[in-house]
């Protein structure tokens, strides 16, 4: 079940501010309910989560202002 929580851990990194801020700060115990590989959990160590915060940022102000169309 290792990719299903991948996909949580991005889902939660798209939607909510608060586990962004924490996988920043706290990475371990943010990840701690996860059933992550090792090798997994290294990736989301060597991932840029300022900007990926400013991009997920980018597109909440984006989507909240109506701007994206299908």
């Amino acid at each position: 079940m290792s990719q299903a929580a991948v996909e949580q851990v991005v889902g939660r990194l798209l939607l909510d501010r608060k586990f962004r801020k924490q996988m920043t700060n706290e990475m371990s115990t943010a990840l701690a309910g996860f059933d992550l590989t090792d090798g997994e959990r290294e990736g989301f160590k060597g991932m840029d989560l300022d900007d990926f915060h400013q991009s997920v940022t980018g597109l909440d102000q984006r989507v909240s202002k109506g701007l994206i169309s299908n």
